[in-house]
């Protein structure tokens, strides 16, 4: 199978066999059909629409700050009634004057209903615009998030398809793969430059590639190879799977040896290493015969 980029400039350079993949978008074709994957024109999509909240963010901000001085000069547009009720209070203060009726409780006491129906208004405008800068505030976190999520899955994604394919090339056993991409995933890391290194701090040598790190762990985990080729079931080493190499052969029968190639190997190694010899995992005793 090819490997597959998940944009293509022109329908000539998808691989044959693999148009049906794709889709066109903008002018290019983008990977869509396999579930999961995610292109760099998602990103840029998402980082789009991020840019467009950070912008509607800002404006919504700046007519905030608006309002707040207008109401802070006692802007006569946003609170019409205030010289229409004012005038009145002047007029009312000039008549009770004249009469010898002021009653300066009542009169404040207009003055301030006044001042509270104009204001009213603008202080509602203003609770309105508090409340959208935070639902814009929170829809920009949402986007965020979304879009770091989006970056870790595809950094995921990148860590296991390198190792995976290290593994491959390294003659790593099918059944081994997936755990030889679990273990290696905790292992790397993506450098500035956005090459694949081990970490300083993980349980190998650091530093190394996918493919160094894959030769690195044939030492660390043998069972992932066939016996001629990685560190178990005596490949590489010399020893005889039929003689006194082998802890479950007649010549070689050790149970604290058994035990240690349990351990070094895995059950299932260990078990056709036992097998090799007529015996098997749990007997107390050699085989009757040698193999």
């Amino acid at each position: 199978m090819p490997k597959l980029k998940t944009i293509y400039e022109t329908e000539a350079e998808i691989p044959e066999g693999y148009s049906e993949l794709y889709q066109e978008r903008g002018g290019r074709f983008e990977l869509t059909g396999i579930e999961g994957v995610k292109t760099q024109a998602d990103i840029d999509r998402i980082q789009g629409a991020l840019t467009k909240e950070r912008g509607d963010h800002k404006v919504t901000k700046d007519e905030l700050t608006t309002v707040k001085t207008s109401l802070g000069d006692v802007d006569p547009t946003t609170i019409p009634a205030t010289l229409e009720e004012l005038t009145e209070a002047r007029a009312r203060l000039a008549t009770l004057t004249a009469e010898g009726k002021l009653d300066e409780t009542k009169i404040q006491d207009q003055i301030t209903a006044a001042v509270t129906r104009a204001v009213g208004p603008v202080k509602r405008d203003l609770d309105a615009a508090q409340r959208q800068i935070e639902a814009e505030r929170k829809k920009t976190l949402e986007k965020e998030a979304e879009n770091a999520t989006l970056q870790s899955n595809i950094k995921r994604d990148k860590i296991r398809s390198a190792i995976r394919d290290a593994a491959i090339a390294a003659k790593v056993l099918p059944t081994a793969i997936d755990d030889a991409v679990l273990v290696g995933e905790t292992m790397f890391e993506l450098t500035d430059a956005g090459t694949l290194v081990t970490k300083n701090d993980a349980s190998v040598t650091p530093g190394l590639d996918p493919k160094e790190w894959a030769k690195d762990m044939m030492e660390r985990r043998p069972h992932w190879w066939p016996p001629s080729q990685g560190g178990g079931a005596g490949g590489g080493r010399g020893e005889n799977l039929t003689g006194k190499g082998n802890p479950w052969s007649r010549e070689g029968w050790n149970v604290t040896a058994q035990g240690a190639k349990v351990r070094e190997l895995g059950a299932e190694k260990a078990a056709e290493l036992a097998g090799r010899v007529g015996a098997k995992l749990g007997d107390t005793k050699p085989p009757v015969k040698a193999a």
